[in-house]
């Protein structure tokens, strides 16, 4: 049976998110990560801490034997995204390690990881990825990237964030980074029909919804039915942080039907598709 699953693990600021996807010709499901912060620097290591756990309670089925994941993914080049992927690729591997492309500068976390994949004792396939390459599938599950555009570098990092579409029977989620307004207003027209769900971009800031007074990604979901299941990575008591999300981008979802789940509310939660639709499971209220 065809599935897809998306966590949305609670790191408390940034973003982590663990793919699972059915493999009809493979012997165990097939996983990725996208984007995890943890600092070893303080030991705060909740990404490390949810696939530890996560991995350790299915060992009756299947093991995690290097290379385990089939792509470690950045969705951008900012410390809340990619601290932790270093750690995961040495415990976990990986037979791919995807990125977008970032003008280098200071606080940057990609060139770490180039240097590491591309230690001879290491060997990790890696690549720039943008909407002009071909990526595959993830076992059963169709994958596309619609942003970023090739040999495009914005000088803003969340701008550069991947948008990731994946699609299994037919649903689509959407994953997509910090792509701010400026992104959508470019390609909200391009979200299909079948969308089920959405990471809200940008941990729910203004930014990631509301550009130009408008709200490109939201009026496009406004035009989909049923209506699709909202995400958002957050955590607006996180110390010393933006207090996301933006309580008029919350205003904007109350005033739609779209089912809306919080890490800081709900922690780790996943939205599974399979082909008897969509579900969501979270662990707390």
């Amino acid at each position: 049976m065809s599935y897809l699953k998306v966590t949305l693990i609670d790191v408390g600021w940034g973003d982590s998110i663990l793919i699972e996807a059915s493999d009809k010709n493979g012997s165990r499901p097939r996983f990725a990560l996208i984007d995890a912060n943890d600092s070893e620097h303080n030991n705060y290591l909740p990404s490390w801490t949810f696939l530890r756990k996560h991995f350790g309670s299915r060992e009756n089925e299947f093991d995690t034997r290097k290379p385990f994941f089939d792509f470690i993914m950045l969705s951008h080049d900012h410390a809340d995204h990619g601290s932790g992927l270093m750690r995961v690729m040495k415990k976990y591997g990986t037979n791919k390690f995807w990125y977008s492309k970032s003008r280098i500068r200071r606080g940057s976390v990609l060139p770490d990881l180039i240097a590491y994949v591309n230690n001879g004792r290491v060997q990790i396939s890696h690549q720039a990825i943008d909407n002009g390459i071909n990526i595959g599938k993830l076992g059963d599950i169709d994958m596309d990237v619609m942003w970023p555009q090739p040999d495009q570098i914005d000088p803003n990092p969340n701008n550069n964030s991947i948008v990731l579409s994946l699609k299994v029977h037919n649903t689509t989620f959407l994953l997509t980074g910090d792509a701010e307004g400026r992104v959508w207003d470019q390609i909200a027209s391009d979200i299909p029909d079948n969308i089920s769900f959405l990471k809200v971009p940008h941990h729910g800031s203004e930014n990631g919804t509301i550009y130009h007074r408008g709200t490109p990604w939201v009026d496009r979901l406004d035009d989909i039915q049923p209506p699709t299941h909202l995400g958002i990575s957050c955590h607006p008591n996180f110390p010393g942080r933006y207090k996301f999300p933006n309580t008029n981008v919350l205003k904007r979802f109350d005033e739609r039907p779209y089912p809306c789940y919080r890490t800081d509310m709900h922690y780790h939660i996943t939205f599974t598709a399979d082909f008897s639709g969509v579900r969501v499971k979270y662990s707390h209220e």
